[in-house]
């Protein structure tokens, strides 16, 4: 059975027990939306257990308690504390607002509109995101990307996170010098894992590739074909232990992801 901790993804659990919706739907109403299956694919790729337990207001013993009668193995440090996320400030002004809860509601994934709205932002301009919980992995993402970010809560138990764009915009992704690409593609010539991202929607690439790489055997690299060098992607690859090398290609770029 599985070995977990705090830093666990849900689809990793789900994977091995489906059981586990359930189960951990019982902790409160918002883990409901695991019980969506269109949700449950987009959501559990980007949760790990400890942001479950900020969305959800309880702890990760919580969690934990319900997943153990499965037959789940909790590692020592898997009882750690959520991280802290930016703390509440009260000077943001919102230069534009969208609120996600109907998206929720009918099993829609906000995340393509949430990026086209943050892409219109001026840099130092805010936008305030209204959700009925708080969107810890997005946070995560953008936090990295050095928006500044404040969660405050809201009337009728919403949720209301602003994100200030940087004053000197978000840097392009410095490409990766040609040389560097092709060393780790030798080096990987015969444990190569190959898939082609360019015709999904959005947020399907991402979804997809950290799918993929969940499933990667060890001393295995990834071979994406993308549309795009997929900037909210590097740093969340980065936070994993991954490293990865891109280079342009005929219809997009071509990367290549491996643990260094």
């Amino acid at each position: 059975m599985l070995t977990i901790s705090s830093s666990t993804r849900i689809s990793a659990l789900i994977a091995a027990d489906t059981r586990v919706i359930d189960r951990i739907a019982e902790i409160n109403p918002h883990f409901k939306k695991l019980q969506n299956p269109i949700l449950r694919k987009v959501l559990a790729s980007r949760v790990t257990i400890s942001d479950a337990a900020r969305i959800g207001k309880c702890s990760v013993e919580d969690i934990f308690a319900k997943l153990k009668p499965l037959g789940f193995m909790v590692t020592p440090e898997g009882g750690a504390a959520p991280p802290t996320m930016p703390a509440p400030a009260h000077d943001y002004q919102p230069n534009r607002t969208l609120d996600v809860r109907q998206d929720i509601a009918t099993g829609n994934d906000p995340f393509k509109r949430i990026m086209q709205e943050l892409m219109l932002l001026e840099p130092g301009e805010v936008m305030l995101l209204i959700n009925s919980f708080e969107p810890t992995p997005l946070i995560r993402i953008l936090d990295r990307q050095g928006y500044g970010i404040a969660v405050i809560p809201g009337a009728d138990e919403t949720i209301h996170t602003f994100f200030r764009k940087p004053a000197g915009g978000i840097p392009e992704p410095i490409p990766e010098h040609q040389k560097k690409f092709e060393a780790v593609a030798e080096q990987y010539a015969a444990h190569l894992r190959t898939i082609d991202v360019r015709h999904l929607p959005m947020p399907q690439p991402m979804v997809t590739i950290l799918r993929e790489l969940e499933l990667l055997p060890e001393g295995m690299a990834l071979f994406v074909q993308h549309k795009k060098v997929p900037m909210f992607l590097l740093p969340e690859l980065k936070e994993k232990g991954y490293a990865a090398v891109h280079r342009p290609h005929e219809q997009g770029v071509q990367l290549i992801i491996y643990k260094p």
